[in-house]
């Protein structure tokens, strides 16, 4: 905007020098300001009434011209040096040069909003003769000759003024311009920002019409999400979007949003393009300074987010279930070991069918129970496994005689197993719980008989995204369980492998043997999938991978009655703070004629091998034992002093088996025999342990 001021520069364009002096006089008089503008508000008063002129008095500076083009060149200069004239005074004749009007037009020409005050005559031209050659203008004025004084020096105070003013709105209308041009870029930007966001966006954004339930746009994940297009919005609508939102549902909607309220993650289920159902979140806003009655809605999936959480709570109650059986397999185990051991040795003793009749009950069922807590250690991860190579063929092998005595004569079994299979890298007693586990749950969809078949054969992962999401491309074992059996509903088969879910009658089923098949597939880097009909039968099956880089087999001595080897211990030291299981190992090597000493725990066992008069050949050793020196430790200081010490690890169960680095000591890694056991596996692992390739 212009700056106000109180001194206007006048120009006097006349071919008398002494109206010049003249002018000079009348604005610029001897009196002081004060009062001549004091003359000038009076003599307006009695003219317009009461006027409210400013208290400050006006100054002129005045410039004069003898002709029209000198007071153009006068004109042009005062607007380069950006200090303008406010009010022109031009004589109508001004010989020999331009007249008054034409001197006016150049003027107006170099300065439009110059106030020009024409001195004339009564002779010169006439009002209308002006207009026609200068055009209708405020900024025109016709002083008659001969003026008063007072009546000049008042166009010149008025004519400044609404010069002033002119300027001022000018300015005002410059700066609103400039005002509603930046504003107007900044809301271009502005929307070009928000369209940008609006398509970038990946979660699925809209515009909708409040009163006519349409979308006015959509952006980009929108379209991917429903297999719509922008171009044609009319096949799809809120509605359709939410088949469970009616029209009424909507309704109360758009009030609530028309109100001001927002609407935040509102629950709905639909369709996506792919006619795969999916939990969505709902959000909106009404949008406000729009002629339509419109909201923006943004959709968020959290189809993800809710499989997580339940994945979560999963997890987490795996953990508490985890945790709780890590606490009590230990003593649990020892228990089963008393049973199990005392059990297997009375039927070796006895052949009347009555007694094992009456034992062998005794037997299965301690084998279920020990089953049962090393399936809640595997699938809540608390299990510890030891990998190793294997030969899956031997497996099979050793498996046929156990299944054959777990499934009734009504069904058959068929092992369509090749003779050779390329090794993998697993845990021996892992894997046979997958396909004890497998097997009893087609028997168990077999009441009336059937078949089953157990299949295996190499194959090789190219195309993961058709196999499983969890599917790496490689080489892998591909085994199938296969049965005729009743099939599985297709609402339950999404379920099967969930813990503690199973359609079996109570006391029938825990829950848990699909669970944990799933568990150790997936520790061992594989994955598992079925497919079933009802009526028709079931298929499981799963992939192990085999390693790059070909290894040997490892063998597993854990399997047969060994006492007969003539590599039997001399003197074993055993160390067992549990008195049950102090009896069990003393009657089993007593009965067998191997001489032992008996230790509560390590501190005393230490004592005993140095006091010893026999040397011991045999260590046999409980891990968790009470007074601060585990099983571990001791292991390790006795082998310092005799690295060739056979010996035993027993463990009902003990976290420090998880960590390779605790197993370490000198001399060669020992050998683990987990509880419970029967007298065949610990005689297997004492002959292993003792075995000259162990020495």
């Amino acid at each position: 905007m212009n700056k106000p001021t109180s001194t206007y520069r006048i120009l006097v364009i006349d071919d008398t020098p002494s109206i010049h002096e003249d002018f000079r006089k009348i604005l610029n008089p001897s009196t002081d300001p004060a009062e001549s503008n004091a003359r000038v508000q009076s003599l307006a008063s009695a003219i317009f009434g009461k006027t409210n002129l400013p208290p400050a008095p006006i100054r002129f500076t005045v410039d004069s011209a003898m002709q029209g083009e000198e007071g153009l060149e006068r004109v042009i200069d005062a607007l380069t040096e950006s200090r303008p004239y406010a009010v022109a005074f031009v004589d109508m004749r001004i010989p020999p040069g331009w007249d008054g009007l034409e001197t006016i037009r150049h003027l107006w020409g170099a300065d439009p909003q110059l106030q020009i005050v024409i001195c004339t005559a009564y002779s010169d031209h006439s009002w209308s003769a002006i207009s026609e050659r200068l055009g209708y203008s405020d900024n025109l004025l016709i002083l008659k000759k001969p003026f008063d004084h007072i009546e000049a020096l008042q166009l010149a105070h008025s004519l400044s003024r609404k010069w002033q003013l002119a300027r001022d709105n000018a300015a005002n209308v410059r700066q609103l311009d400039e005002l509603v041009a930046r504003r107007t870029y900044q809301l271009s930007e502005a929307e070009e920002r928000f369209t940008e966001a609006f398509n970038a966006s990946p979660l699925p954004q809209a515009i909708v019409d409040l009163e006519d339930a349409c979308f006015l746009s959509i952006n980009t994940a929108l379209e991917k999400q429903y297999g719509v297009s922008r171009c044609d919005l009319t096949a799809l609508t809120p509605l359709t979007i939410c088949p469970s939102l009616d029209a009424s549902g909507w309704t109360g909607l758009a009030k609530h949003l028309r109100s001001g309220q927002p609407i935040d993650e509102h629950p709905f289920v639909s369709q996506n393009v792919h006619g795969q159902e999916r939990h969505m979140r709902f959000s909106a806003r009404a949008i406000p300074f729009t002629i339509h009655s419109c909201a923006i809605i943004v959709l968020r999936d959290v189809t993800e987010q809710l499989e997580t959480e339940q994945k979560l709570r999963q997890s987490q109650k795996l953990e508490a279930v985890g945790q709780l059986t890590a606490g009590i397999a230990h003593d649990f185990n020892n228990l089963l070991t008393v049973i199990q051991s005392y059990t297997s040795e009375l039927l070796l003793d006895r052949s009347d069918q009555q007694t094992r009749a009456m034992l062998e009950p005794v037997q299965t069922a301690t084998m279920r129970a020990a089953s049962l807590i090393r399936q809640l250690l595997i699938f809540s991860r608390k299990e510890v496994a030891h990998p190793q190579t294997l030969d899956l063929c031997t497996i099979f092998d050793g498996l046929r005689s156990l299944l054959s005595r777990l499934i009734s004569a009504n069904i058959a079994i068929e092992w369509d197993i090749p003779k050779q299979l390329p090794l993998i890298v697993a845990d021996a007693g892992n894997l046979e719980q997958i396909i004890v586990n497998l097997i009893v749950n087609s028997r168990d969809a077999m009441p009336d008989g059937g078949k089953i078949t157990v299949q295996a054969k190499p194959c090789e992962i190219i195309n993961t995204a058709a196999q499983h999401p969890d599917a790496t491309p490689g080489q892998y074992i591909e085994i199938n369980v296969c049965d005729t059996g009743t099939g599985i509903p297709a609402d339950i088969l999404p379920r099967v492998f969930e813990p503690f879910f199973t359609t079996k009658e109570s006391g029938k089923g825990t829950g848990l043997g699909l669970a944990t098949v799933y568990s150790i597939v997936k520790q061992h880097g594989g994955w598992i999938q079925v497919r079933s009909q009802p009526g028709l039968g079931t298929t499981f099956t799963f992939y192990l991978p085999v390693p790059a880089t070909p290894a040997t087999t490892s063998t597993d001595a854990h399997t047969s009655d060994q006492t007969s080897s003539p590599h039997l211990p001399r003197n074993v030291l055993m160390v067992e703070d549990d008195p049950a299981i102090q009896n069990v190992l003393a009657t089993l090597l007593s009965r067998r004629g191997i001489k032992y000493a008996m230790a509560p725990d390590g501190v005393a066992a230490l004592s005993l091998w140095i006091n010893s008069p026999a040397p011991f050949d045999l260590l046999i050793t409980d891990i968790v034992m009470p007074n601060g020196v585990s099983g571990l430790k001791l292991a390790s200081s006795i082998r310092e002093q005799n690295p060739t010490l056979s010996v035993i690890l027993m463990s009902g169960y003990s976290e420090a088996l998880a960590d390779p680095k605790n197993l370490e000591m000198p001399g060669n890694p020992p050998v683990f025999l987990d509880k419970p056991f029967t007298p065949q596996q610990l005689f297997a692992a004492i002959a292993e342990a003792h075995s000259p390739s162990s020495s």
